[in-house]
């Protein structure tokens, strides 16, 4: 009987009905049709119902792969802080070097992809993410961890890639756009899917755990990967010496942006010199690039095509929206856990978000056409206004069911949003002939990135100054109620008389707790604050979407009467 892995998989495959060429390393000719519509991309002949299932499972194992492990590390963050010994700047800097890479990363794997092929760039990145995660083992630091999040950031973005095109081959032709927005929605369900581990297993042996965990779930998907492989797509040396300039200072650049962005709501922008100082080198390094590639005839990054109005809007657009869905992932877990809740608090939560974010990553891909796609961006950013409106008149007493239907709708806003988002700019390159693809894929990148490093950054700086506000304005009615604070000194100090019998030391505590007090109803002011400003930040970007789907049918309708 034949044990090899790949044959027993493609017999099973097949049927028994003739050959799946694309399962053997050879050479093939593919249709015009059937070739990619993008260079670098694998092509998509047609298959049976069977294999579209399998390149389906597969797309989901990919996509949730490369984001699971960064979810894992947001979700459990307080606690990792805890057991490696790390103050809160320290441990930022796990998710800022993912989201980092992730950023970086995008044009030169589309580069990569073109010149050494698919069955390549599925093999390198997903072993690289296996051999790192393996090391870090045997060698647990501060360092040796951010490493691993920045390989992961690397290999994040290529498993996206992945996961789009195995969703591809999923579908009909006429389902493409479907395919899409599933594949590139599908790593968005990692979050809350992440929320929903029990800390208790993660945490084995010093966090090992969740370590082992996502070792084990990348060697799953390099041996998922090595047999349910992708049609070989057509290769092109379209490197140039240039391009080497351009990456290295596209990566400092970024690389400095989101350290800044991603730690100066942790050390505060002013207490550190070095923030100032990568903000202005970062500024510098993508000015370089701007002028570098403005002169060039064959650019890495087209920035004269990325200058557009119209991309110029959706960057806006696509940045904003990061930095408003910031309140679930940042803003409302961090109330809650103000409130006094673990994760062990958030299962339910939790649930209801993943369950709403799969259903919007659905209805995304049910009902998305090309027609239609301002119109689910505007939708997206309604939902999360409407939510962040309601949450912004959250109390002392609110738990998790008070949050319950307003995140369930900006999870659902969240996966409805990015497909459309993405399918926008793609239509654009493919439009211009697939040339464009890696222009596109660095401004994705870095509209993703830096948009979460900044809704971080938004959301830690603005929580600081209304509470500071809050803080300040307490204090004033303090002493325009005199009476009303000496009962409340007292009632808290009453409370100590069991334990404590010195009437001073007693006071003293009663005092403490009216502190602690003061600043828990301000910082919960201080959030409604954040919701609200998040609420007219969603808003205001709605209203330039429906100008823009306004001025569009505007000019369509003057153009039509100007022909006839």
């Amino acid at each position: 009987m034949d044990a090899h892995p790949i044959r027993l998989f493609g017999k099973l495959m097949r049927g028994g009905r003739g050959r799946l060429h694309f399962y053997e390393d050879e050479v093939f000719e593919f249709s015009a049709a059937e070739r990619g519509v993008i260079p670098g991309a694998p092509p998509t002949p047609i298959h049976s119902m069977r294999v579209r299932c399998v390149y389906g499972a597969t797309s989901v194992l990919v996509g949730l792969t490369g984001a699971l492990g960064n979810g894992l590390v947001i979700a459990n963050l307080p606690y990792l802080q805890g057991a490696l010994q790390l103050n809160g700047s320290e441990v930022a800097w796990l998710p800022a070097a993912y989201l980092m890479t992730t950023a970086i990363s995008g044009a030169l794997l589309v580069k990569y992809r073109q010149l050494f092929g698919i069955r390549s760039f599925c093999m390198v990145f997903l072993t690289i993410q296996v051999v790192l995660i393996a090391a870090h083992l045997s060698v647990r630091t501060l360092e040796s961890a951010i490493v691993i999040r920045a390989a992961s950031g690397f290999c994040g973005t290529a498993l996206l890639s992945l996961g789009v095109f195995y969703m591809i081959q999923a579908f009909p032709v006429s389902r493409r756009l479907s395919a899409v927005a599933l594949g590139i929605g599908i790593p968005q369900l990692a979050l809350p899917l992440a929320r929903l581990f029990p800390k208790d297993q993660l945490a084995v042996d010093n966090w090992r755990g969740l370590t082992s965990f996502e070792l084990g779930l990348s060697a799953v998907t390099l041996a998922v990967v090595l047999v349910v492989r992708l049609p070989p797509n057509e290769r092109h040396n379209t490197f140039e010496p240039l391009d080497a300039i351009t990456f290295v200072l596209h990566a400092a650049g970024v690389a400095l942006l989101g350290s800044s962005l991603g730690l100066g709501g942790y050390l505060w922008w002013t207490n550190e010199a070095w923030i100032g100082f990568s903000l202005a080198t970062a500024i510098s390094c993508l000015m370089l690039v701007f002028l570098i590639e403005y002169s060039r005839s064959r650019p890495l990054i087209d920035v004269r095509w990325l200058s557009s109005l119209t991309f110029i809007r959706w960057s806006i657009v696509a940045v904003i929206w990061r930095i408003a869905i910031a309140e679930q992932s940042l803003a409302v877990i961090g109330l809650l856990r103000d409130l006094g809740m673990t994760n062990d608090d958030f299962f339910d939560f939790s649930l209801v978000v993943f369950i709403a974010a799969t259903i919007g990553l659905l209805s995304a891909a049910i009902v998305i056409r090309p027609k239609r796609l301002p119109l689910m961006v505007l939708v997206s950013l309604l939902l999360v206004a409407s939510a962040s409106f309601l949450d912004s008149f959250t109390g002392i007493e609110s738990r998790v069911p008070q949050f319950l239907l307003t995140q369930a709708i900006i999870a659902f806003a969240t996966t409805m949003f990015i497909g459309p988002s993405f399918i926008f700019g793609l239509s654009r390159v493919i439009t211009e002939g697939g040339g464009k693809m890696t222009s596109f894929v660095a401004l994705f990148g870095i509209t993703q990135a830096v948009g979460s490093l900044a809704g971080t950054a938004f959301v830690q700086t603005y929580l600081y100054y209304a509470q500071q506000l809050h803080l300040l304005e307490f204090a004033g009615q303090a002493v325009k109620s005199k009476e009303t604070v000496i009962s409340l000194l007292s009632q808290n100090s009453d409370l100590f008389k069991a334990v404590v019998s010195d009437p001073i030391l007693r006071t003293g505590e009663g005092t403490l707790t009216f502190a602690q007090q003061s600043l828990l109803y301000a910082r919960v002011a201080a959030y409604n604050d954040v919701f609200f400003a998040i609420s007219v930040i969603a808003f205001s970007v709605a209203v330039i979407v429906a100008s823009a789907m306004l001025y569009g049918k505007i000019f369509s309708f003057l153009a039509k009467r100007h022909k006839t």
